[in-house]
């Protein structure tokens, strides 16, 4: 029954009908509750009896209010009825005053925007000055197309304030392009924060991830560019310049609602390779001015005629890193603005429904282009030689000395300068200055915060005496060019390109994976041409130079035994080479060009070595090696080169080895004896040979930690089907790994070039080893020549006692002296003692074995060879302690014993004396009576008689 919709009289017949349908047995349940609503309202009327009774009098006040209020809408009814039948009604007098009214109403609009367009200079001058260009670009719009409505342009009034506004929109578009520029190229102070200086105690030149460019992610993750800009600044102190990227998005808004955004792109696009330039050439005169020129000089390093790249203490690879880093940031600081123009103008062309917005976005695309320019320019700048860039007015005519000149900085270059230059402008001109200052004063009074800054442009501040040096890019070259510059220059590159691939928009036609590809075309249509040219003049440089068989007067630093000042440029030259190539994709005709320089130098050598062993007019024809002098011959000889490395392997301790080496050296001089010109007599000579074994064996040594085998599929060959592949590897260098000063420097080499490199190794170290060989034979050369002469010229039949040695000895004696001298300073001390162990054995076999070459001997003469030997062996033993000439001493000593001491102890067996040696001192002890004509038939049958005798004893001895 509390539905709405129930009606009582059918639940009435319901609670009354007793079938199984009906609602009989509920009907007790319903008297009840009947009940209870009976009392429940008995007590509500109990309760509030008094409120019922006074809501009838309240009652009644309502019915009459609502009857008065019926009664006053009907008469207000019959009012307006009345007065639409007044107005409907023609009257002239109304009309007239209604059109007088209007045109009174157009008329206080009309002075109302006059007091309005009166106002606009004075606040466009003060958001301009605020640098609000969002607000005035909307104040100057409103007012100008207020000015352009039909009723203003009749109030002639209103034309000096019509013409200011319109020369003010062309002047704010001039303001927001400069303005726009000037974050751009980081010309606005506000700019220095998204690009980051090369600190003095910063030993690379490797920027981070830049903290601008994570700004620049956020900032474009945060932006939705298709939607309207709106200056969050205004009505606050912030100056909008603060953020230089929402600046910059701010002034293309503030162009394209002045509707001067096209041309203003234009004029972008048009600027960009003078505003680059000047960018560049901005940041080369800091860097210059921070590093002056007198410690960029190479004159102050080192005195070498060559540099083969920069050691990591030198002040020019400060200078490097400190333009490559400073550089580089500052062009990704500049990429980062394009970016921001590029995505501001397709959200402007998104939001306004441009349908080819292609036009507008080509600058960020031809800004890479330009930088990619400025980059190709500066590596070929400082990677190749003057040549490359453009002739030299006074080089000198042949290639060497041109590139001699270069390297060494001795003939100034061209001061190669611009036909036209507007920084060759006289700044300190007088009428210049007045000029400046006038329009100055004319800007400020009309466009007050244009000039805040000085408005002279930064280009009139280039000094117009600095030359570009002969750069193709013409600005001034802060280091000498030179191909192993490419160690300082790559990695900063690579690592800039790496950094860009974040900054490149996805749409704007440029692969990010393709942004190092024009180091590629340099490096194989500029760099590579170039350097095995450089490579090869550097090498007849180095080792073309009249004092490259000298002396290093620097050799204690790097070696312990002195070495030739080529060997050490020679080997700088290599190392920089390598570790020019470790930046370089590996390729086989690099390895194979050192291989050419190591087997270059190498014949350079050992040319050199047969100009110090020629022999002075020529020798046999006949004979091998017939040019050379005597010990040369030795060393190169096939019987006894076998001798003489069995007797460097036992370090000369082998006595059999020695003998045996001696009798070889007996054989092959034959019966002819040595003559001077057989004989190295010059000390230079021997110095020069002491220096090239040492710097041979030094520089096997050094080059053999160079050798580096690699897979032959990491190399690449530089053929027309490689280019790709050498891009590949070009652009997948690790920069990090480019960075790192302490890695090892390695040739790398595949399995079939690195036989070809032990090969030229074991060229040097037998060269070495050959030159040791000579110097010992020379030696024994020396040695066999002077005893030779004192035996065959030497005048042993004396009258009288002579207590000196012969002159022949001395000579001997000089000789073995002063090459002991250079020898034992210029070679190491086991080559040293190599060169005189055995030298005693020698002298010993000949003073013995060629005693029968003395003509005549008496017993001064034979006092006098004792007084050789002592001599002899007293000089040895200076030279080689272990030196003893015992044998030779009692060799003579068998002369004054007489024959029948000499008889008695060879029956004894006590003498170690062959037959043909002990019949020379026989023969020798009757020589004096022999040559007397009255005792001479006496004394043939007396030696006749010994020796028939001495020759029993000897078959006898030999039989037992």
């Amino acid at each position: 029954m509390t539905d709405e919709n129930c009606v009582p009289v059918k639940v009435a017949l319901q609670l009354m009908d007793t079938s199984s349908l009906g609602l009989a047995y509920k009907y007790s349940n319903f008297k009840h509750t009947h009940k209870e609503l009976q009392n429940a309202l008995q007590s509500i009327v109990n309760d509030h009896h008094q409120g019922f009774n006074s809501s009838i009098g309240t009652f009644h006040t309502i019915m009459k209010s609502i009857t008065s209020s019926q009664a006053n809408v009907r008469e207000l009814r019959e009012s307006l009825l009345k007065a639409k039948d007044d107005l409907s009604t023609s009257k002239p007098e109304v009309k007239t005053m209604v059109e007088s009214s209007q045109k009174y109403d157009v008329m206080l609009q009309t002075l109302h925007q006059i007091e309005q367009l009166q106002g606009v200079p004075e606040k466009l001058e003060g958001q301009i000055t605020e640098k609000r260009f969002l607000t005035a670009v909307s104040i100057l719009t409103e007012a100008l197309d207020i000015m352009k409505r039909p009723e203003m342009m009749e109030i002639g009034a209103l034309s000096d304030l019509r013409t200011y506004l319109g020369g003010q929109e062309a002047s704010l578009a001039d303001i927001l392009v400069e303005e726009l520029h000037n974050h751009l190229y980081l010309k606005s102070l506000y700019c220095n924060d998204r690009w980051k200086a090369h600190s003095s105690g910063q030993k690379d030149c490797i920027a981070p991830p830049s903290r601008t460019n994570r700004t620049l992610n956020s900032y474009i993750s945060k932006t939705d560019f298709t939607k309207p800009m709106t200056d969050d600044t205004v009505g606050t102190n912030k100056t909008p310049e603060v953020d230089s990227l929402n600046y910059i998005r701010l002034t293309l808004e503030a162009l394209n609602q002045l509707g001067h955004l096209s041309n203003a792109i234009a004029t972008v696009n048009q600027r960009l390779p003078v505003e680059l330039n000047r960018l560049v050439d901005k940041t080369n005169r800091e860097v210059d001015v921070r590093h002056p020129s007198a410690l960029v000089s190479r004159k102050g390093y080192g005195g070498k005629s060559n540099d083969f790249g920069l050691a990591e203490n030198d002040v020019r690879v400060a200078v490097v890193h400190d333009l490559l880093f400073t550089l580089y940031s500052k062009f990704e600081a500049v990429m980062e603005g394009h970016r921001i123009i590029y995505d501001s103008l397709n959200g402007i062309a998104q939001r306004e429904d441009i349908q080819n917005p292609l036009p507008w976005n080509s600058g960020f695309v031809e800004v890479w282009q330009l930088i990619q320019s400025e980059m190709r320019s500066l590596l070929h700048d400082y990677l190749t030689m003057a040549d490359s860039r453009g002739g030299l007015s006074s080089a000198p005519k042949t290639l060497q000395n041109a590139l001699g000149n270069v390297i060494t900085g001795k003939t100034a270059r061209p001061k190669n300068r611009a036909m036209f230059k507007l920084s060759n402008t006289n700044i300190n001109s007088t009428d210049l200055k007045v000029d400046q200052d006038d329009l100055e004063q004319i800007l400020k009074a009309t466009m007050p915060g244009l000039v805040s800054d000085p408005l002279r442009p930064s280009v009139a501040l280039a000094d117009p005496t600095q030359s570009s040096d002969g750069a193709a890019t013409g600005h001034k070259l802060l280091i000498e060019p030179s191909v192993f510059n490419i160690t300082l220059f790559l990695p900063p590159s690579l690592s800039f390109l790496n950094r860009l691939k974040d900054v490149v928009p996805p749409s704007c036609g440029i692969q990010s994976s393709t942004l190092p590809s024009f180091l590629d075309d340099f490096l194989v249509n500029v760099f590579y041409p170039s350097l095995e040219d450089t490579i090869r003049e550097l090498f007849s440089q180095t080792t073309g130079d009249l004092e490259a068989f000298y002396e290093d007067p620097q050799w204690a630093s790097i070696s312990p035994h002195p070495i030739m000042k080529g060997t050490t440029e020679f080997l700088d030259l290599i190392t920089a080479f390598c570790k020019m190539l470790d930046t370089l994709p590996p390729d086989q005709a690099f390895g194979q060009l050192t291989m050419d320089l190591l087997t270059s130098y190498f014949d350079k050598c050992y040319e050199w070595y047969k100009e110090l062993v020629a022999r002075i007019g020529g020798g046999d024809p006949s004979v091998v090696n017939g040019d050379m002098k005597v010990s040369a011959r030795w060393s190169l000889d096939n019987k006894i080169r076998p001798i003489l490395e069995q007797l460097w392997l036992e370090r000369g301790n082998n006595a059999n080895t020695i003998n045996r080496e001696t009798e070889l050296e007996m054989m092959m001089k034959g019966a002819k004896d040595l003559e001077w010109n057989d004989l190295i007599t010059d000390r230079k000579a021997i110095n020069s040979l002491c220096l090239l074994a040492t710097s041979m064996k030094w520089l096997a040594g050094k080059v053999t930690q160079l050798r580096h085998v690699e897979d032959a599929e990491n190399f690449s060959k530089n053929d027309g089907g490689s280019s790709g592949r050498i891009r590949r590897r070009w652009t997948l260098i690790d920069s990090d790994r480019l960075n790192d000063e302490n890695r090892a420097v390695h040739l790398p080499m595949t399995a079939e070039t690195v036989n070809a490199f032990d090969g030229v190794i074991s060229s040097y170290q037998e060269l070495a080893l050959t030159i040791i060989f000579t110097l010992r034979c020379e030696s024994r050369c020396h040695t066999i020549y002077y005893l030779y002469k004192c035996l065959s010229e030497g005048n042993f039949f004396l009258k009288q006692k002579l207590t000196s040695a012969d002159e022949f000895i001395l000579a001997l004696n000089s000789d073995l002296t002063w090459f002991d001298e250079d020898v034992s300073s210029l070679l190491p001390k086991e080559e040293s003692l190599f060169t005189w162990c055995g030298l005693s054995q020698l002298m010993d076999h000949i003073l013995v074995s060629c005693a029968d070459r003395i003509k005549v001997l008496n017993q001064h003469g034979a006092e006098r060879m004792l007084t050789n030997v002592l001599v002899l062996q007293q000089n040895l033993k200076n030279i080689e302690g272990s030196a003893d000439l015992g044998r030779a001493t009692r060799f003579y000593n068998l002369y004054n014993g007489g024959m029948e001491d000499l008889i008695r102890n060879a029956k004894s067996g006590k003498l170690d004396f062959t037959y043909d040696e002990l019949k020379a001192i026989v023969e020798l002890y009757f020589s004096e009576a022999l040559c007397s004509g009255r005792a001479s038939a006496q004394a043939r049958q007396s030696l006749n008689e010994n020796l028939l005798e001495l020759s029993e004893i000897m078959w006898m001895q030999a039989e037992a």
